[in-house]
């Protein structure tokens, strides 16, 4: 590459969705002789991919953008976090452009023209994110050990503490062939795992004119990426637990290919706290679903969400949370305590907990989520000692190989040789409560 080829470096926040759009972008830009950097480096251009599902989120969010206009003469900065505060960045030092959701679609092309001394006449380009174009997004081409697909954007819940549906709009499905046809370009390409995701992943397909009930389209999706040659592993994004209904049970049974975890957005083992969340389910909705799949798949695992400390909940409803995730058997339980997000209903809402103790109670279900995750892998150690798990090799080094089987649980450790992106049988041996140590088998 030539070395006076303009460079751009690109951050991204937050989700995987937002990984993906980061991906495509990168992906036009090094078509069209754009040098690809690291983001901290010096860059003609710096893109900041925002993300504002907490709090947290747009303190991280401001502070990317501050530090990435250390470091590139244009910053150019998009996401949720600018869909929601388009002025605040459009006043921030060296901001060049701001652009929602909406303009992903055409990112590439504002880029370019930014890099070829065309600025844009106003800094806040920002759009309702309702287009199409985001959504029609492909990458045909493998960027990282496991390929995303981004199947649909938007959604059409209205939680009570969340901003992402004003951020994201409403709910736009990518067309079947569309997003089957990336699926066989990757495999062309050589991935062996794709994770089929999106903003609301289940709620795929319930824009479309033949609307079929919930979950359905997406269970149908599978079983057409489950039959694409070359694909190995079929992974899904976080799954509203409602699709967990009899039809997807079924897609769960008979795909071969799709691998045995599901992330569930599931906020609270409170039914009180669920509905005051405007959740669409009860917490015994989700245990009766979880083992709706165990029953067709027992060796399913799964993991969660959790928000501590939301408004109104008690010690009781925190202690419902702590059992429910005992009885779910989460292996992995990703924690958040309450943020207050401005505009959303649950800000004004009474009965606000305290931040100590929001912090505190996401630290004890911490804790228990490492005793829930501790006892499934000595389980699953044992189970594994002479039947194999399946290995997808994202680093490997000095002899050694490390990645996640197809249940998501972390093998570190590993003797012996294979390439990134290859899938390999391991006996298991041991675990220290967080990873899995073992041995390649033989086949």
């Amino acid at each position: 590459m030539n070395q006076a080829a303009p460079t751009v470096s690109v951050l991204t926040l937050g989700c995987r969705v937002n990984q993906y759009e980061s991906d495509a972008l990168c992906a036009v830009l090094k078509e069209r002789g754009v040098r690809i950097v690291p983001f901290g480096d010096p860059a003609d251009l710096a893109v900041v991919n925002t993300c504002t599902v907490t709090g947290e989120s747009d303190r991280k969010s401001r502070q990317m953008i501050r530090r990435a206009a250390q470091n590139a003469l244009h910053v150019v900065v998009t996401g949720c976090f600018a869909q929601i505060a388009g002025d605040e960045i459009a006043s921030m030092e060296n901001v060049t452009f701001v652009c929602g959701n909406s303009g992903k679609a055409s990112l590439a092309e504002t880029v370019l023209a930014v890099l070829g001394g065309s600025l844009p006449a106003e800094k806040n380009g920002v759009t309702p994110p309702t287009d199409e174009g985001s959504v029609r997004l492909t990458l045909p081409s493998p960027q990282r050990t496991r390929s995303y697909v981004k199947i649909e954007d938007g959604c059409g819940n209205r939680c009570s503490y969340c901003l992402i549906r004003f951020a994201r709009g409403p709910v736009r499905s990518k067309p079947r062939e569309i997003a089957l046809e990336e699926v066989r370009a990757l495999a062309r390409a050589g991935a062996k795992e794709v994770i089929l995701t999106g903003i609301e992943t289940a709620s795929y397909g319930m824009d479309f004119e033949n609307r079929q009930p919930y979950g359905h389209a997406l269970a149908d999706l599978i079983r057409d990426a489950d039959r694409i040659p070359g694909i190995e592993r079929i992974g899904l994004g976080s799954l509203e637990p409602t699709v967990l209904n009899d039809y997807f049970s079924e897609a769960v049974r008979d795909c071969a290919h799709l691998l045995p975890h599901f992330h569930l957005s599931v906020q609270s083992g409170s039914s009180a706290v669920l509905r005051s969340m405007r959740r669409r389910y009860t917490a015994e909705a989700v245990l009766t679903a979880v083992e709706r799949i165990r029953a067709v798949r027992p060796d399913v695992t799964y993991s969660a969400d959790i928000i501590t400390g939301f408004p109104g909940e008690t010690e009781e409803d925190f202690r419902l949370t702590a059992d429910f995730c005992r009885e779910a058997e989460f292996l992995h339980l990703h924690i958040f305590p309450f943020s207050e997000r401005t505009g959303t209903e649950a800000a004004e809402m009474e009965g606000r907990i305290p931040v100590r103790v929001r912090r505190e109670r996401a630290e004890e279900l911490s804790k228990i989520g490492d005793e829930i995750r501790r006892n499934l892998l000595e389980r699953y150690v044992a189970d594994h000692g002479s039947v194999p798990v399946r290995l997808l090799v994202e680093k490997n080094g000095g002899g050694l190989l490390s990645g996640h089987s197809e249940h998501f649980v972390e093998l570190k450790r590993i003797p012996g040789r294979a390439q990134v992106g290859s899938v390999v049988p391991v006996l298991l041996e041991d675990t220290d409560g967080v990873i899995c140590t073992g041995r390649v088998a033989q086949e």
